[in-house]
């Protein structure tokens, strides 16, 4: 089973006969998804007239309603209501033993994380979102939005360069989101969202991925090995969420 499309292999892929790691990228972002909604409204007018107590007549008042208004914004959530598929989220910062910032010079970081039995079996059963266009459009839907969510503390700034699958025989799935850094002074203190996965409406159970080891979360210059990884995490097992709460929290420092 190839699980998930992905992209071309990223800087911690390791050659093993057991194992086979696909990759997937593009240039542009598409929303398969995207629809317009158009209106035809009709003004509505009331019209009335009102003598003041000098015998005076009003002139009648208009209201017009004005349907192309946007609603109100609305808090609480990154996604929509129609969304099926959301991210698991995960907090950047510096060790507490880094007497400078390891996240500088950080060009690219790569975040792998292990999947639960519950996405094993989602992919294992619902082959069009492995292999099937269906797959495909939601990777591009969040090659684009993983890095563009309303999160709070805000998002390490950045863009998905690819993704990338790898499987093995009786070893766990594991699910790698490659991102560009745009600014490194903006990472630590801050979130990455990795994704996308199954809602639990849709998956049928609790979606759930971990972080297993420290080079799940690695660091890279834009030449050359490692800058950083992965030195402890808090609660390293995320739920797929369209918020960002409950994150994994983890604590680099240089390699």
């Amino acid at each position: 089973m190839t699980l998930l499309a992905a992209c071309a292999p990223g800087k911690n892929d390791t050659d093993d006969d057991s194992s086979t790691s696909s990759s997937t990228s593009t240039a542009s972002t598409a929303d398969p998804t995207e629809s317009t909604a158009a209106t035809d409204p009709t003004d509505a007018t009331e019209s009335t007239e009102s003598t003041d107590a000098t015998g005076t007549t009003e002139p009648p008042s208009t209201t017009s309603s004005n349907p192309t208004e946007p609603p109100p914004e609305t808090t609480g959530t990154t996604g929509s209501e129609a969304d099926e598929f959301g991210f698991i989220c995960v907090e950047l910062a510096k060790a507490e033993s880094e007497e400078s910032d390891p996240f500088a010079g950080t060009d690219t970081i790569y975040l792998t994380l292990e999947l639960d039995p519950c996405l094993n079996e989602f992919y294992q059963t619902h082959p069009e979102y492995v292999d099937g266009p269906e797959g495909t459009a939601v990777l591009e839907e969040w090659r684009g939005r993983l890095c563009s969510e309303t999160v709070a503390p805000g998002l390490v700034s950045c863009e998905v360069d690819h993704f990338e699958t790898n499987m093995g025989q009786g070893v766990p799935t594991q699910f790698t989101v490659a991102y560009k850094v745009l600014d490194a002074a903006q990472i630590d203190g801050r979130t990455l969202l990795w994704g996308p996965a199954p809602l639990a409406e849709l998956a049928g159970c609790e979606p759930k991925a971990r972080l297993t080891t420290p080079v799940g979360l690695q660091g890279f210059p834009e030449n050359g090995g490692p800058l950083w990884s992965a030195q402890s995490w808090e609660n390293p097992v995320g739920l797929v969420k369209s918020e960002a709460n409950g994150c994994i929290k983890v604590h680099v420092a240089k390699q």
